[in-house]
């Protein structure tokens, strides 16, 4: 067993629109033993809830003793270089800060992805470019999560680590604030993408998670935690179904800050067929050797 610090890691499972009804999946959940729910706030959410359905969603998860975490929309681009889309994703985002912190004292954090989805990314002056024009953008973000209490994540999005200087300036500074949310099989498979063949080794994927722990170990919060497929390229399976070595993975973890772990399964194996909550309920026993 691995202790993690000397604070018991709070586990949790993401919930999102189509979870509905959502008294019905967060009782689920509570009787699964986790702690919280990270809510995704994808469209038509936050607008979608009036204040009834929220008194109720905050009632509920009082009853329970669950708290909540929000995800950001994954269709705005805040870093977009075109300043039009950025600024129109600002303007969701204040929208969205402002919904989660309506939450508190529950809620624990807000996680974003950042990465702005164009194809020129790779190349380094561009990278460069989108660095100079996005450090304003940064400092305006910090200040709408200090202005409403929260607590921002930001997110490894499936970029290689080489490519991902804007995000990895930005979690360790200072000034900011931020704290990371460590997706494994997006480092995984960021890498397994544009280096295809793994090692005589075959654990080539335990180097990759190596250069984050080591470069952002001291500002990883969340954990979203799910087993890959390495021959198949999948991510997001259920735990056991893939090919990582998770008493590896926590061991690795055991150097960081991480206080939250999101079991992000989407598919119970590599056929892609549904989760059951039998399934998920492994799930929260495997972590919970580790985490408590």
């Amino acid at each position: 067993m691995y202790c993690i610090g000397i604070m018991r890691v709070l586990l949790g499972a993401p919930v999102w629109y189509g979870n509905r009804p959502f008294r019905q999946t967060v009782e689920q959940l509570q009787a699964l033993g986790l702690d919280y729910i990270e809510f995704s706030l994808d469209y038509p959410l936050p607008e979608g809830m009036n204040e009834a359905d929220k008194d109720e969603l905050k009632g509920l998860l009082a009853d329970c003793g669950l708290r909540i975490a929000f995800h950001s929309p994954l269709d705005i681009e805040v870093m977009h270089p075109r300043e039009e889309i950025a600024d129109a994703s600002m303007k969701i985002l204040r929208r969205c800060m402002e919904f989660s912190a309506e939450f508190m004292p529950l809620t624990l954090y807000y996680n974003l992805h950042v990465h702005p989805r164009v194809s020129t990314y790779k190349l380094r002056e561009v990278r460069a470019e989108l660095r100079r024009r996005c450090a304003s953008r940064w400092r305006v973000i910090a200040s709408m999560a200090s202005e409403y209490g929260i607590q921002v994540c930001v997110e490894n999005d499936l970029v290689p680590f080489e490519w991902s200087e804007l995000l990895r300036e930005a979690i360790l500074s200072k000034e900011l604030g931020f704290s990371l949310t460590f997706d494994i099989g997006h480092a995984i498979m960021a890498e397994l993408t544009h280096t295809p063949v793994l090692g005589d080794e075959g654990d080539d994927y335990i180097r990759y998670l190596q250069r984050w722990v080591t470069a952002c170990g001291t500002k990883i919060l969340v954990v979203h935690l799910h087993d890959c497929s390495l021959s198949d390229k999948q991510d997001h399976l259920s735990i056991g179904r893939g090919e990582l070595d998770f008493s590896r993975i926590f061991q690795l973890l055991e150097s960081t800050t991480l206080k939250y772990v999101v079991i992000e399964v989407f598919w119970r194996d590599k056929m892609r067929r549904e989760l059951s909550y039998e399934e998920l309920r492994r799930n929260i026993a495997f972590c919970k050797r580790y985490i408590e």
